[in-house]
């Protein structure tokens, strides 16, 4: 098939996105298929060699500004090329396409979910209603508008049972529109060569010891992911227990989050060491995965974590937690503002004998999230999609097809050859 992938920037660096789309390509046109790129930027070192690109211009000085005219670009280029695709797929941010897959969720879900961070009351209206008229936000709520409305016919790919929910709650999205594919993970990006020195030596560097508990956070938004509970349920499970040291990896503004882990009496047990180039090394060095998130539509960092064989404490408003078994690969606490439950699923993780054959289990389910398994998924939908758009074009062309002159049939082989 002739695949275009439509996304504003593909930078691995930047994110799992970005990361996913540069996977997906890849998988693609090792299966045989033709893909090409229309993007704004994008690392071409970190591309295959084989995938096409074409740029679309973007215009306009703020970043939403930037965002409308990239869809609207996007729009137009998809449009102009459309006899030479057999399914265009989007992600974010973009209208114009036959799947969409929205990997960042639904907007009005993810903006209630932030809500929650703020206890009930004024703090939380005043950031709903500064949320409602901030030009970004939209500009994300009318691209969610031509995205989802009823007449384009988009087939929509949900990473998740929640996300699924989300589309029919927030969206009005009718559920014969929706197929439910979770994310899934390149488990070779994870392999190192050797798994025990990487992890002596990372250890080493931050001052801890073989016998030490590690948990390990990764986030760039700590807001979004949970720090802030995390710590406290760090605090609330008390000096006498066994001591569980916290290595917190990505974003930058980390002093709040060292002052309140000052504050709470753990500072001694968190590490924030920042943006890390390579993530491999943190977790192989780490014992077990804690990801209280507010919301994530299907988090990839889970995935990769239990192919590494770590138990994950995550939430329910992960839709990567669906695949997981209570009790079995780790924790699914009920919200991240449930303290005492998250203070519970880490004194568990303390159990040396519990966590190892977690972490067995782990590696298993990890391992399951293949690639490969999410690409024949993804390609069935693909094909559906082609096979219905050469319908639809048949239906819509053969009133004027007339046979009887031959010069029409020449022209019309010639522009299928050149497509």
């Amino acid at each position: 098939m002739r695949i275009a992938l439509n996304y504003q920037r593909v930078d691995p660096s930047k994110g799992g996105a970005e990361t996913y789309i540069v996977d997906l390509s890849s998988a693609l046109i090792a299966r045989g298929h033709d893909v090409t790129l229309y993007a704004n930027s994008w690392a071409g070192a970190a591309l295959p060699a084989e995938l096409k690109t074409r740029r679309v211009d973007v215009s306009g000085l703020t970043k939403w500004q930037k965002l409308w005219s990239f869809a609207r670009n996007s729009e137009q280029a998809l449009q102009i090329d459309q006899h030479a695709l057999d399914c265009t797929v989007g992600f974010i941010n973009t209208w114009h396409q036959d799947v969409l897959i929205p990997q960042g969720g639904v907007h009005a879900a993810s903006l209630h979910a932030n809500s929650l961070r703020f206890p009930a009351g004024v703090r939380r209206l005043a950031y709903l209603a500064g949320k409602s008229i901030n030009p970004k936000r939209l500009i994300y709520r009318a691209i969610e508008q031509k995205q989802y409305a009823p007449e384009r016919g988009t087939r929509i790919v949900a990473v998740s049972k929640m996300v699924r929910g989300h589309l029919q709650k927030y969206q009005g999205v009718s559920a014969e529109r929706v197929d439910v594919i979770p994310n899934a993970i390149d488990t070779s990006r994870l392999a190192v060569e050797n798994s025990t020195q990487v992890r002596a030596d990372f250890r080493a560097k931050l001052g801890l010891h073989e016998n030490d508990l590690v948990g390990l956070f990764v986030g760039h938004n700590y807001a979004l992911k949970g720090l802030a509970p995390l710590l406290e349920g760090l605090a609330r499970r008390g000096h006498e227990n066994r001591p569980i040291h916290l290595v917190v990896c990505g974003g930058t503004d980390t002093a709040p989050y060292q002052a309140m882990a000052e504050r709470l009496g753990i500072s001694n047990n968190v590490h924030l060491i920042g943006f890390q180039p390579d993530i491999r090394p943190p977790f192989w060095a780490s014992d077990f995965f804690v990801s209280p998130t507010f919301y994530d539509p299907c988090s990839l960092v889970v995935f990769e974590a239990l192919a590494c064989g770590l138990p994950v404490i995550t939430t329910t408003c992960n839709g990567a937690g669906e695949v997981m078994t209570e009790g079995v690969e780790g924790f699914v606490v009920e919200h991240p503002t449930k303290i005492d439950q998250i203070a519970r699923a880490l004194d568990q993780m303390t159990d040396d004998a519990a966590r190892t054959r977690m972490s067995v289990a782990a590696a298993a389910l990890g391992r399951e999230q293949s690639f490969d398994r999410h690409v024949t998924s993804l390609l069935a939908v693909f094909e559906r999609v082609a096979a219905a758009k050469r319908t639809q074009s048949k239906e819509t062309t053969a009133p004027h097809f007339r046979p009887s002159f031959p010069e029409a049939g020449r022209v019309a082989r010639g522009s299928s050859e050149r497509s």
